[in-house]
């Protein structure tokens, strides 16, 4: 029997083994005395604005967790033209990156406190006054870093230089 062409299963486009992504991680693991600090993002076409943001981050303590929202995520809360690259295609840019220290693969939107105490993050960063990631307009009054804000963690920092302050959003 033959299928047709619009009914065809998708094509992986990508096949992602824990020994390739390794060879994109670094080895380094959070000690018990580091300042664990967590920034997250859809981290689409990883970027120059990107980049500046995860060295702010990571100068505010010792290890970096990135977490990246899964493709059905961003979809939702960014629109169905987003995200343009696929997770693991994101997941191996941010690992390639000198101030990523590990990524969390599929991270929630809505940061919880079992996220925060399971990797026993710090601090979680926010950058001000970019627009980078902006959520639909229904899904705006949504505070997705609300528990990081009530326990003190939540860092909001400012990147003033304009030429890292491009977006996905911009350049798409």
């Amino acid at each position: 029997m033959e299928v047709a062409k619009d009914q065809a299963p998708p094509k992986q486009s990508f096949l992602a083994t824990s020994r390739r992504i390794i060879n994109f991680a670094n080895t380094n693991v959070p000690k018990a005395n580091d300042t664990i600090v967590y920034i997250q993002g859809s981290w689409d076409l990883l970027h120059h604005g990107h980049l500046k943001r995860l060295e702010a981050a990571k100068k505010l303590g010792d290890f970096l967790y990135v977490g990246i929202w899964d493709d059905e995520m961003t979809r939702y809360y960014k629109g169905q033209q987003y995200p343009i690259v696929s997770l693991q295609e994101r997941v191996l840019m941010c690992l390639a990156c000198k101030h990523v220290d590990d990524v969390v693969i599929g991270a929630p939107y809505i940061l919880t406190e079992d996220l925060i105490k399971s990797l026993n993050i710090k601090k979680v960063v926010s950058i001000k006054n970019i627009k980078e990631d902006a959520p639909l307009k229904r899904h705006q009054d949504i505070d997705s870093l609300a528990v990081a804000r009530s326990q003190g963690i939540l860092e909001e920092i400012e990147i003033e230089d304009e030429f890292y302050s491009v977006t996905t959003e911009e350049i798409a």
